[in-house]
């Protein structure tokens, strides 16, 4: 009767996880508009499958397997804010979830609890866990992927747990090229288990079958890789970054964790013993953020990728380690323990920062809507860049972003006129002279292309009206001169 009651209270505990993390993201789920690299996402999403697949060889960065399932999903909810932003929600609650459980499992409940907590409140994970793009389906291949590591060295005669790693795995490869980071550090973690042969071997074969199941895209990531080592639009990290970062992870408040964990090393000795049993998984889950994490910055020297959002997979089992030591060291100490939770808890949910203005903020909507008091059948919209009408064409005509294969001439027809350069759009101007021309400008008019074509469009006709909406839009109307 008490194993029955034990794992009712189990699962009702990981319900309630999974309650909290979707229904505390899913109150803020339209409250910031599709923007950035979600619109493209959203449309190429809607291609068909073989398209779908197709998109790696034709400069999309990323492996497909989010845009494939984000199709089937879109199929059934549509394009809304609230239905394309469900599905990374969902994997981001499942994050949660597997934090507990990892926590749990491998160390001791308070490491679930701590480790739980710290994601909950996380400003990055509270901003990626609704954008639709591959983030939150990392993260939670990084969190699985680690818990069914330890799944396979605990019990290596099942072989349900073998399969199960190989999904997490699958999905880290297919979901980013970055999951390869993670699948080098389980490799690392593996040696640890030198000496039970047994383990060693399972763990190499699963490390194999996603090797051998990632051939159809290997072509694909070593034409990608050549790409970008002659350089991106990332800049280069400064050294403070490294730091900066980790305390991003934590909403800038690092040093407190590293204060209680100074004071659990210094101060309570008394569960020498307990460390010296946690030691190797200890070591191994630090290999599981650190070597990743390092390796993203350092190789960003030459190519650039420390960016928040890249780096992001890393934050999951950086916060279980976290977690973990401080667990372990103020484990024969319960008020201790409560103490020192409550006090990252708040600290945490003071920093939390859900929608702030400082952090990707984009007003498309307020833009579009500017544009749409202005057009009438005498105007054209001019677009900059010319990436930027997947944005527009979201809330501007719904219609023409629902049709993929039809768009560009979809655009022709509504006079919506992407440009790359000033060239191109004195070319469009040429061709309708008596047009009123609406300039939607997604960037700094201070660029050169952008500032180029506005100072061209400035002379050249009578400027009505210029509205700047954050961060980065600019909406001005000019008419002809007579």
């Amino acid at each position: 009767m008490n194993n029955i009651k034990k794992e009712t209270t189990f699962i009702t505990s990981l319900i309630l996880i999974f309650l909290t993390a979707f229904v505390s993201k899913l109150v803020f789920i339209g409250t910031r508009d599709i923007c950035l690299d979600e619109p493209f996402t959203i449309f190429n999403a809607q291609k068909s499958l073989l398209d779908i697949l197709r998109l790696p060889t034709q400069n999309e960065p990323n492996p497909p397997l989010f845009m494939l399932i984000l199709h089937f999903w879109i199929k059934l909810f549509g394009i809304s804010p609230f239905s394309v932003r469900i599905m990374p929600l969902l994997f981001n609650s499942l994050t949660a979830v597997f934090i507990f459980l990892a926590g749990k499992k491998v160390f001791n409940i308070w490491a679930g609890i701590i480790g739980t907590i710290v994601f909950l409140l996380s400003t990055y994970h509270f901003y990626f866990g609704l954008e639709t793009r591959a983030y939150a389906m990392l993260s939670f291949a990084t969190i699985a992927s680690y818990y069914y590591f330890n799944e396979v060295v605990k019990y290596p005669e099942k072989n349900k747990n073998i399969i199960l790693l190989f999904i997490a795995n699958f999905f880290l490869i297919y979901s980013h090229y970055f999951g390869w980071f993670v699948v080098f550090a389980q490799f690392l973690s593996s040696l640890f288990y030198f000496k039970e042969k047994k383990n060693l071997y399972r763990i190499w074969i699963v490390i194999s079958l996603t090797a051998i199941s990632f051939i159809p895209m290997a072509i694909v990531f070593i034409k990608q890789f050549l790409k970008s080592s002659q350089g991106t639009w990332v800049t280069p990290p400064h050294n403070r970054d490294y730091f900066d970062q980790l305390h991003a992870f934590l909403n800038f408040f690092s040093p407190m964790f590293i204060v209680l964990i100074l004071v659990g090393l210094l101060v309570f000795k008394g569960v020498a013993k307990e460390k010296n049993q946690n030691r190797k998984e200890l070591w191994v889950l630090f290999i599981w953020w650190f070597i990743p994490y390092t390796i993203m910055f350092l190789v960003s020297k030459k190519i650039p990728m420390f960016l928040n959002r890249y780096i992001l997979f890393n934050s999951v089992t950086f916060y279980l380690f976290l977690s973990a030591l401080i667990s372990i060291y103020y484990k024969k100490w319960n008020w201790a323990t409560y103490l020192v939770t409550s006090i990252i808890g708040i600290f945490m949910f003071i920093k939390l920062e859900v929608n702030s203005k400082n952090f990707y903020y984009r007003e498309v909507q307020n833009a579009v809507n500017h544009v749409s008091e202005f057009t009438d059948s005498s105007s054209i919209v001019i677009i900059h860049p010319h990436w930027a009408s997947l944005g527009f064409t979201y809330y501007y005509q719904p219609e023409i972003f629902k049709n993929p294969d039809k768009y560009d001439s979809l655009l022709n027809v509504n006079n919506i006129l992407p440009v790359w350069n000033v060239r191109m759009a004195k070319d469009y101007l040429i061709k309708n002279p008596e047009r009123k021309v609406i300039y939607y400008q997604d960037g700094s008019i201070f660029a050169e292309n952008t500032n180029a074509i506005f100072k061209y469009l400035d002379s050249t006709y009578i400027r009505k009206d210029s509205v700047f909406y954050p961060q980065c839009f600019n909406v001005s109307v000019f008419e002809p001169r007579e």
